[in-house]
């Protein structure tokens, strides 16, 4: 018979394997029952660890973000979710605002698909030219009546076609075992000067303080334009209706004198600018060699209004991290409500949507019996 020491010895190439699959096996008996194991498709290259633990929402959980102003639930979604992880450690890095905000969604997704339903139901379906020229056809033309009763009836949303995703079928982003460039650098010269950057893919948590930040600078102007605002939108939306052929009677719809129009105009373009300042300094990491990554938002910002930080950089930066490509897939499968046929079509999902869908929705396999 062999000799087995040598087998299990510390030179066997296989020891660590064996200590992993311990050590992975010992975590999950220390894991609380209703707990379930994730692994997002971003594989701990992004924001999210590889793997981690997480129960279902309670009905308390989903009680205070159905409380929260709309502008707050990113806010308490960060909240309730930390709470909802097994976290033994307390490890501060695991943490939702550490995620990027496409595993933020694929969590979510992972959750409802766990404890709900396979089903995300009655998205609202915007038709295609393909839908247009089917309804042409089927009513007989353009001009026909029919066809300018759906046309009215799908432009002013009472006839509201609808269709469902299974998540079930949704395709992920496949990263390589390499990982992800999650930081661009930029290199330029300026004449005989260097000039050096290097920005990072922002956290979930890091746009909700860029909110929160852009908010609370313009707090009182937004307040003050608020009214004008709603008031151009109207007259927008109210010409809009005029030009699609209803009956819309344009001098009782209110104006904007010129000169209030003309600061609420200004007061838009400077807010804009700032908002890129700012997403400037949100993605800024390093600047002609130091670090600035732990840097407040209000500190990088004035290292954001650097000259050489010009429009032509900051656009690469922001085309690097658009063609990244994880998380869920644009392109999905579904029924077109109007052809009735399946089809592609790009679709984003939208955090406030799914909250929805999880308070509105029943947990699956769970029966319930009155005795």
């Amino acid at each position: 018979m062999e000799n087995t020491r040598e087998e299990i010895g510390p030179t066997n190439p296989n020891l660590t394997k064996l200590e992993k699959a311990r050590k992975e096996y010992e975590n999950k008996q220390a894991i609380p029952d209703g707990y379930i194991e994730v692994e997002l498709s971003t594989r701990g290259f992004i924001g999210a660890p590889e793997r981690f633990y997480i129960r279902n929402f309670s009905p308390e959980d989903l009680m205070n973000l159905g409380l929260a102003d709309r502008e707050d639930i990113p806010l308490k979604l960060i909240k309730v979710l930390d709470s909802l992880i097994f976290n033994p450690n307390h490890d501060p890095v695991l943490s939702i605002k550490n995620f990027h905000e496409k595993e933020v969604i694929e969590l979510l997704l992972l959750l409802y698909e766990t404890f709900y339903t396979t089903v995300f139901p009655n998205q609202e379906w915007i038709p295609t030219e393909e839908d247009w020229e089917f309804l042409k056809e089927q009513c007989g033309g353009q001009e026909s009546e029919e066809f300018r009763a759906k046309e009215r009836a799908l432009k002013n949303k009472t006839w509201k076609p609808v269709f469902d995703i299974d998540i079930s079928k949704l395709e992920f982003h496949e990263i390589p075992n390499d990982g992800i460039k999650t930081k661009a650098k930029v290199d330029r010269k300026y004449g005989d000067k260097h000039f050096s950057a290097v920005f990072t893919l922002p956290k979930f948590g890091d746009f909700i303080t860029l909110k929160h930040f852009i908010d609370s600078i313009y707090r009182e102007e937004d307040k003050r334009y608020a009214r004008i605002a709603e008031t151009i939108k109207f007259r927008k939306e109210m010409e809009e209706k005029l030009q699609r052929g209803e009956n819309i009677n344009m001098a009782s719809i209110p104006n904007v004198p010129k000169a209030e129009y003309d600061k609420y105009k200004e007061y838009e373009v400077d807010k804009s600018l700032f908002s890129i300042t700012a997403s400037k300094a949100l993605y800024l990491a390093e600047i002609d060699g130091q670090d600035v990554s732990k840097w407040k938002l209000e500190d990088k910002l004035e290292m954001a209004k650097d000259a050489r930080l010009d429009y032509s950089v900051f656009k690469m930066v922001q085309d690097h991290f658009d063609k990244l490509e994880f998380g869920l897939k644009e392109e999905i499968t579904v029924r077109d409500p109007i052809i009735d046929k399946v089809v592609q079509r790009k679709y984003t999902f939208q955090l406030i949507d799914l909250l929805t869908a999880i308070r509105d929705t029943g947990t699956s396999q769970t029966t319930i019996s009155f005795v």
